[in-house]
């Protein structure tokens, strides 16, 4: 009996690994459907509410006119 058990045991775990290896495929399959999921709806939700409800343009100031400096001058 113990010799039968030394025997079968390596195959025992070999199909428990190969068990939990699919399962955790399977989740993390349906963990990506579920969030790809809801980024269709928020890109929906803002696109929408941007064409319903447009911002306004910011960019009504005119640019100020003098010296970038980019870096010190040293």
């Amino acid at each position: 009996m113990q010799n039968f058990l030394a025997r079968f045991m390596p195959f025992l775990i070999l199909g428990l690994m190969i068990v939990i290896l699919i399962a955790g495929l399977v989740l993390l399959s349906y963990l990506l459907i579920f969030g790809a999921l809801i980024g269709v709806v928020l890109f929906s939700a803002a696109w929408l509410k941007n064409k319903l409800f447009p911002s306004k343009d910011i960019t009504t100031n005119p640019p100020k006119s003098g010296r970038t400096i980019d870096h010190d001058d040293l």
